[in-house]
């Protein structure tokens, strides 16, 4: 990887990346102003022209603007609207760079800003205001402005809706051009671009397209006030959501995006290894996860939150949590050189496992990668250490256990009160260490038994285990997060020595992967076998914890997100609302090494055969399910109507799945254009291409706050009606690109070892046969044709889920 910075001759800042072996491209936009800088009079004003200006430019219309055209390539793109900054971001197939970031600038610095789009998006917004005004973690963030003096804009209201846009729409459009004329230009921009792309050629293209921006000649840099706190500092807030104590730090010295201090924080804060903080707050049992984020960033300071996700209600536990937080900083300011860049080399790995796109988010959200020398990395570690003391700590503690009068914040109406608040106890606090340790791993005993582990080729010399429940016995909710409480300080005690081991859900499949070196992957398999054959009472209880966590969330998250949650749940067959766990021995689960040497292969065949469950049995990995129809109506707390509509291969042919991708790649700009522009359905309206629990099938997604279930439904049905005469008037020409871009995805390497092994397991363990270049070749548009009338025909049973239908 090669980085190089410049600045264009308007201003302009610029960072690229290059990635040789990367197979997509990325590119970012971070202006610095946002929500704090709109005029008072207009509210929500920054929120709605980041929405705005996805609508068209002037060069790129209609299906040519970044939005239409990215969705038609496959691309991943998004916006956000921070206090002080905004950006605008997308990740495409490395070729498609050029033509995507040419949109991107042209939506940026010539954004048509119609009045049409206009009232379509505040009307987007309204609803996103109603439904943040239940969001638990929105209303936290929101809750900051009861604590600060200045800057006086943490106490507006910012995220914008249709009475405080009002009805002159000619109004709030000169307002949105006046915003775009003050900030838009090279000395207010960053702009980070990634790819396969060389140093020389990425440069090349932030000159030739981002000159276009005006220069920052007499104008004037946005202005934030200094941070100052009230002299309330410690707040409850009435809530059913899940109890939190959220430590907020007022950091006043000027926080720098590419400083590394708080990347090298969170390290250290989310170590789940064993004697960390983390390890203490869930052995105390006083918490289970915390995080830490970045709510407020400026040159006149920063609002840093770490949030400790409570296990109960008790202001006891609030209080203990906290004590024992303290004794943890007061434990990392006593860290050595050698620690600090053992934990930035973590950070580093961490990192490197991001997309393209997520690489460039991260950086610019002020968590950068750490690249700074020791004596730097040190000198920045005591000055952000020194910052984290009680002068600048505001509290909120959110509980059920108060009745709070109704206050209004930012805009949102909050059970908010100023609080006394209890010391915890500091006794007895236990002992916290640091890595690396000098201790030696003990010696292994191998059992005589062993199973068959097949050994797949890999170009990387480190070998990467995988393992996932068999398709016949889907592996429980309940149960997973279980076995991922039992592996928590043993994924961190595993990171330290080298390795990675990582127990998540990908494409619908839980995947138990275990990489390193062959002693580390030895040491951590054993480890890990015997804390699942005798999972100690405590961690029972964690993951009980977690599990009915994640079934509340199933419910309480966003509504569309709720449905695309339990999908892979209801293809795989899982019961649900289980009292009791099922007994992990019962589970089945195929398993195959990557790479590695032939002395791993062995030894990991010895040690699998102790696993709880049976590995690599027959007649699990021949077992496909029967396709049926699933029409599931799922409650959520939402009052939105939301319908996701998941249509499955008709057959399982390599030459069914190279058609249904490229249908949807047809269908889900079209879809998007007619739903969410032409008749404004709803604010989240998708369409792609998706392998969820083995199976592969095109997936609609709807959430609408105006609409019924049944009316998304039959909108969904008439565009996949009507979107027959579309795909009989394709021309070769558009048919030939969708080919050679399926070509492409399919041919390109991934990055790293991890990566590249998931990806190979993933496409073995779907139900129909990979595809290949003689497959995609080999399709025709009357064949494409073809598999468009059997999706309309619904030779492939439809899974339809929605949740219980609303009164509208």
């Amino acid at each position: 990887m090669i980085q190089k910075r410049l600045q264009l001759a308007n201003g302009l800042r610029v960072n690229l990346t290059h990635s040789p072996q990367a197979s997509h491209a990325a590119a970012l936009f971070h202006l610095s102003a946002g929500s704090h800088h709109e005029p008072e009079m207009w509210p929500g004003l920054a929120h709605l022209f980041e929405h705005v200006v996805f609508a068209g430019s002037k060069h790129y219309q209609g299906t040519q603007r970044l939005m239409s055209w990215a969705q038609a390539e496959g691309a991943r793109l998004n916006a956000t609207t921070l206090p002080t900054t905004t950006a605008w971001f997308f990740d495409i197939a490395a070729p498609k760079l050029v033509d995507g970031f040419a949109r991107l600038v042209d939506m940026l610095a010539h954004p048509l800003l119609a009045a049409d789009a206009i009232v379509q998006e505040t009307a987007i917004i309204d609803a996103e205001f109603r439904m943040l005004s239940t969001d638990i973690d929105t209303l936290c963030e929101v809750s900051l402005g009861a604590a600060w003096v200045s800057p006086a804009a943490l106490t507006r209201f910012h995220v914008g809706n249709l009475a405080h846009f009002g009805k002159d729409i000619d109004a709030l459009q000169h307002a949105l051009r006046d915003y775009h004329q003050q900030y838009f230009h090279g000395g207010n921009l960053t702009l980070w671009l990634s790819g396969p792309q060389s140093i020389d050629e990425l440069a090349a293209l932030a000159t030739q397209y981002a000159t276009v921006f005006p220069s920052a000649q007499g104008k004037q840099p946005p202005v934030t006030q200094p941070l100052t706190l009230r002299p309330e500092r410690s707040f409850s807030m009435q809530s059913g959501a899940m109890p939190r104590l959220q430590l907020s730090y007022m950091l006043p010295e000027t926080h720098r995006l590419d400083a590394p201090s708080l990347t090298l924080l969170r390290q250290f804060l989310t170590d789940e290894a064993q004697n960390s903080l983390l390890a203490a707050l869930r052995t105390q049992g006083y918490c289970d996860t915390l995080q830490l984020l970045l709510p407020y960033c400026s040159e006149n300071g920063s609002i840093i939150s770490v949030e400790i996700m409570l296990n109960d209600a008790r202001p006891e536990t609030a209080a203990h949590a906290e004590a024992l937080f303290q004794h943890g900083l007061r434990h990392l300011r006593s860290v050595t050189t050698l620690q600090l860049r053992h934990y930035a080399n973590l950070a580093a790995q961490s990192f490197s496992q991001l997309s393209p796109v997520d690489k460039l988010r991260t950086t610019a959200f002020g968590f950068p990668p750490i690249v700074q020398s020791d004596a730097e990395l040190l000198a920045g570690w005591k000055t952000l250490l020194g910052q984290l003391n009680a002068d600048n700590l505001t509290r909120l503690w959110v509980t059920p256990n108060v009745d709070n009068s109704i206050r209004c914040v930012q805009g949102f109406e909050l059970g908010l009160a100023p609080i006394s608040w209890p010391s915890g106890s500091t006794a007895d606090l236990p002992l916290l260490t640091f890595y690396p340790q000098n201790s030696a791993p003990g010696r292994l005993d191998f059992p005589t038994e062993k199973v068959s582990l097949p050994q797949i080729k890999s170009e990387y010399s480190e070998g990467v285990l995988i393992l996932s429940p068999a398709a016949k016995s889907p592996l429980p909710l309940r149960n997973a997060h279980q076995i991922l409480a039992g592996l928590r300080a043993i994924i961190g005690d595993c990171a330290h020595r080298g390795g990675n081991l990582s127990f998540e859900r990908h494409q619908g499949q839980w995947l138990l992967q275990l990489s390193g070196s062959d002693d580390v992957i030895l040491s951590t398999l054993s480890a890990l076998i015997v804390q699942l054959l005798a999972m100690p009472k405590t961690l029972q209880e964690q993951g009980e914890r977690q599990y009915l966590l994640a079934e509340k969330a199933l419910q309480s998250d966003i509504a569309i997100r709720c449905l695309l949650n339990q999908l892979p749940r209801l293809l795989s067959g899982e019961v649900t609302g289980e009292r009791e766990a099922t007994h992990i021995s019962r589970i089945s689960w195929n398993a195959a090494l990557y790479g590695g040497s032939s002395v791993l292969l062995e030894g990991i065949s010895h040690l699998l055969s102790l696993f709880p469950g049976d590995i690599n049995d027959e007649a699990a990995r021949a077992y496909v399910p029967h396709a049926a129809r699933i029409d599931a109506i799922l409650p959520t707390d939402s009052k939105d109507a939301a319908v996701l509509l998941f249509c499955p291969l008709p057959e399982q042919t390599a030459v069914c799945l190279a058609a249904w991708r490229i249908l949807a790649s047809f269908f889900e700009p079209r879809f998007f254009q007619r739903l969410r522009v032409e008749k404004n359905i709803g604010y989240v309206v998708t369409c792609r291409f998706m392998q969820s629990a083995g199976e592969s099938g095109i997936m609609f997604a709807v959430q609408s706050p105006s609409h019924s279930t049944e009316q998304i439904l039959a909108e969904i049905r008439q565009f996949i009606v009507d979107m027959q005469a579309i795909i009989r008037e394709i021309s070769p020409i558009d048919f030939n690109e969708k080919c050679a871009a399926l070509r492409h995805s399919i041919e390109i390497v991934e990055q790293g070892k991890l990566e590249q092994s998931r990806e190979s397991w993933l496409n073995a363990h779907t139900y129909a046969p990979p595809l290949t270049a003689e497959t995609i070749s080999g399709l025709t548009l009357s064949t494409l044709q073809h598999f468009q009338q059997l999706l309309v025909q619904e030779k492939a049973p439809w899974w339809i889920v929605s949740n219980p239908p609303s009164l509208k």
